[in-house]
């Protein structure tokens, strides 16, 4: 996220989101990218992620170029920070030390409500990649590996590409 939207954070960390699960249920573009990534309310389930500190101005870059309130709308939530170690930090982490956050679910109630679609094998590479990067919990790793990706999609996705792209735009300025 950070070089596709051209970021500067402020500090990152590794998290953990209680009681809500990795969806994908906001529709993208058939046979491209077929769906994008939101978290919603799943009792029992937990998201593992990056928690970011942006200013102001990247915190209205990320919601301008995510398509809040369109495609996105803003959830507060309570997260629990904690240090990547690749095995089970976040499972150990303090749950008595949440930090306010926002993360995005998905804008429509329909699309809340309806069934997930299967993402480009793309798409959930630059989840693992972000994963892998912040050392995230080793059995949360093993649910993304284990995501069925859609098969009709050309190339295998765009999303690897872009953020190439992306890395690309970033090392020449």
């Amino acid at each position: 996220m950070v070089n596709l939207r051209n970021l500067k954070p402020i500090a990152s960390t590794a998290a953990v989101l209680y009681d809500h699960r990795l969806a994908f249920n906001v529709p993208g573009t058939p046979f491209v990218e077929p769906s994008w990534a939101s978290v919603e309310v799943e009792t029992g389930s937990s998201v593992h992620g990056v928690l970011y500190k942006l200013s102001e101005e990247d915190f209205t870059r990320v919601c301008q170029t995510e398509g809040v309130p369109f495609a996105y709308r803003l959830h507060r939530c309570d997260v629990v920070p904690y240090i990547g170690n690749g095995e089970d930090a976040g499972m150990q982490a303090d749950e008595t030390k949440t930090i306010k956050a926002f993360t995005l679910r998905a804008g429509r109630k329909s699309w809340r409500e309806s069934k997930d679609i299967a993402p480009s094998q793309s798409y959930v590479n630059v989840l693992l990649r972000g994963a892998k990067e912040f050392q995230l919990d080793q059995d949360y790793v093993k649910q993304l590996e284990n995501i069925q990706c859609a098969q009709n999609v050309i190339g295998g996705g765009m999303a690897e590409k872009m953020l190439q792209f992306a890395e690309l735009r970033n090392k020449e300025q």
